[in-house]
């Protein structure tokens, strides 16, 4: 056996290569079963578990306790989720842990959870390696024989028969060569950061949390930037006696980060169809919370939910199938945390901290029937899991029929009974986005009743019809949804979140085709638009790149570069207060939208002079998008040459 280490590539704007470690010249600090990397909120359970299962087990954590962002981030309290298996004992401990304190908190008391997981895990025999940080992957060809990880006394291995990587960032993943995912479609930025403080309200221990920014997980000096950038904010804040600050978190609240290319990669349409699988271990449960507040950049999927369906708020509950966790061309290696196979569309629903946890729950119960069985993560007997899951009650036995659980929600049977000239009275109440996505679902089946409705209906049934029609991929309403862009129609439908109904109407007419509808020159009055809409523009911009030729498309655009506007981002604030503004300048995001437009049009010098600036950005997110454009340019050269 030829031992290797392999480290995660580092940030090209700040080093180059990756670091070489003699494996034969770091000392060795044990051989386990189970390696548990990252103590957080699925790692904290994954360690616990897999002791209770008999595993010697080892957890490396950067912090010096367990539980991640419930314990040491600020948000110590739970956000749908389900609880299920060993979730009851840990918040039964600590509530106990709660009462021998003393006080009251919102959630769960932050410091009792602390106490309650070290409890768990002293009496589960693992040993825990703190203030240590993943620093490698000690591999065997493809294979994962366990980590390098760095502490205060330097570099030290641990050998593992498996490894759960519960960084949140898919580190080992990344390390271990595995392949990712990161960021949305366009300019590649991750769900917004928070930087909680906890403050006492009425006597009882709270946490205020608002978005602080964008930042890159993976890049340790983006991290220290986004640790200023989300203290600064505090200043804006109000404290009194009755509201009295009592720390700042000393993690930051990192939502989404690298995706593994995993077995199975959850998509939103699966959490749309609330799907079964064979091998599921637990379920989310949330509705679409993306912190994003500028819907005009993300996906075609998620403009379609939002702004189509207006389901920002709908409840969706799904199975999360058991090859999700299991990482492509490494072995040995589970994967415990908001780093398993998804798309960023569906990270939204599924990153609920219950549902994390439960990760950890089915990942070391993988772990222990697999060396049980002395057979591979990757070949485990799935059906024995999901036996042992059922006797730990993180799974109701149903699931050993082998059809998967799917929905644990109940259907809407007044509006599924429904005749489809009804539900159109529902269009403008909350019951607008269940009635829109029950037509839709019908199909076929409802065209002739959606047709009539064109033909016959009102203004409002018209629009609804359309859009009925155009999420099916069908353009019989397409002159409506051009009209409604025109009337500039700005009523929102009766949501959290939803875009104003032209907006809408928009984004269905580009799935459509706009130059096929008419709609090129409704991109090119969005980009003319005043004052400067920074993300409307942007959103017009890639819609040109996509549908209009380069006469239509080039002046517009670079008239759109000349103008001025503001250019500030405010982020969302989960409590209810007016959302976090935002200092930093977004208009990298203009920029660099017109940058691969003008070189898909054929103006390489004009893109490259306009991307080149934001390459040197400060912020890791605004460089790595920079230097993706600007290889995107390189690459169209010769082809533009000729």
């Amino acid at each position: 056996m030829s031992l290797t280490v392999r480290t995660n590539q580092l940030p090209e704007a700040d080093a180059k290569g990756r670091a070489k470690l003699a494996l034969a010249q770091i000392r060795k600090a044990g051989s386990f079963d189970v390696v548990v990397v990252g103590g957080g909120t699925g790692g904290a359970p994954a360690a616990i578990v897999a002791g209770q299962e008999g595993l010697s087990t080892a957890v490396v954590e950067p912090q010096s306790f367990l539980g991640g962002i419930g314990t040491g981030g600020g948000i110590h309290s739970y956000y749908h989720g389900l609880q299920t298996g060993v979730q009851v004992e840990i918040d039964a401990r600590t509530q106990a842990w709660t009462e021998k304190i003393g006080g009251k908190a919102s959630g769960f008391h932050p410091e009792a959870k602390k106490l309650a997981l070290q409890e768990m895990a002293d009496e589960a025999g693992v040993r825990c390696f703190y203030r240590s940080f993943f620093a490698g992957a000690v591999m065997d060809g493809d294979a994962l024989r366990g980590i390098v990880a760095e502490g205060e006394d330097g570099l030290f291995w641990l050998e593992a028969k498996v490894v759960i990587d519960a960084t949140g960032d898919a580190d080992v993943a990344a390390a271990a060569g595995a392949p990712f995912l990161f960021g949305r479609e366009g300019d590649h930025a991750p769900q917004p950061y928070s930087l909680a403080p906890g403050h006492v309200k009425n006597d009882s221990v709270s946490f205020r949390n608002f978005d602080a920014g964008y930042v890159d997980p993976t890049n340790a000096l983006d991290q220290s930037r986004a640790q200023v950038l989300g203290r600064s904010h505090l200043y804006r804040q109000a404290f009194d006696e009755t509201n009295r600050m009592i720390y700042v978190s000393p993690i930051l609240g990192l939502r989404e980060s690298r995706f593994i290319d995993a077995e199975y990669v959850l998509t939103l349409a699966d959490q749309q169809a609330q799907r079964a699988f064979p091998d599921v271990v637990l379920r989310a449960k949330a509705h679409y919370d993306n912190h994003a507040l500028d819907y005009e950049n993300e996906s075609a999927d998620a403009r379609r939910w939002v702004a189509g369906f207006s389901s920002w708020q709908t409840q969706m509950c799904h199975d999360v199938p058991y090859r999700a966790q299991v990482p492509k061309k490494v072995e040995n290696l589970l994967v415990a945390c908001r780093a398993v196979g998804m798309t960023h569309d569906a990270h939204q629903l599924f990153r609920m901290q219950r549902d994390i946890q439960a990760l950890g729950e089915s990942a070391s119960v993988a772990a222990a029937v697999s060396l049980k069985n002395r057979t591979s993560v990757r070949k485990v007997d799935i059906k024995q899991v999901q036996q042992r899951l059922v006797e730990r009650n993180a799974l109701p036995a149903s699931v050993l029929k082998g059809e998967g659980l799917g929905t644990m929600l109940e259907q809407d049977a007044e509006l599924a009974a429904a005749a489809t000239k009804d539900l159109f009275k529902h269009f403008g109440s909350r019951q607008e986005a269940a009635a829109l996505c029950e037509l839709a679902a019908r199909g076929p089946k409802a065209h002739a009743g959606l047709l009539d409705v064109l033909k016959n209906g009102g203004e409002n049934e018209k629009l609804m019809a359309a859009m009925a029609l155009a999420v099916q991929g069908r353009a019989d309403g397409a002159a409506v949804l051009v009209q409604v862009f025109k009337s500039r129609r700005n009523d929102p439908a009766e949501r959290n979140r939803s875009l104003p109904r032209f907006l809408a109407a928009f984004f269905m007419l580009d799935e459509l085709g706009l130059r096929e509808h008419g709609g090129v020159a409704l991109a090119l009055e969005l980009l003319a638009d005043e004052p400067l809409n920074l993300h409307r523009s942007v959103a017009a911009v890639r819609a040109l790149a996509r549908h209009a030729t380069r006469d239509e498309a080039l002046d517009p655009i670079r008239a759109a570069l000349k103008r001025q506007g503001d250019c500030k981002l405010v982020l969302q604030h989960s409590q209810g207060a007016q959302g976090t503004p935002i200092t930093d300048d977004r208009r990298f995001e203009l920029d660099l939208a017109a940058a691969q437009a003008l070189a898909q049009f054929g103006q390489p010098a004009e893109a490259a002079a306009l991307a080149e600036p934001h390459a040197q950005d400060p912020r890791a997110l605004v460089r790595a998008y920079a230097r993706k454009v600007l290889a995107q340019v390189k690459e169209l050269e010769p082809a533009l040459a000729k």
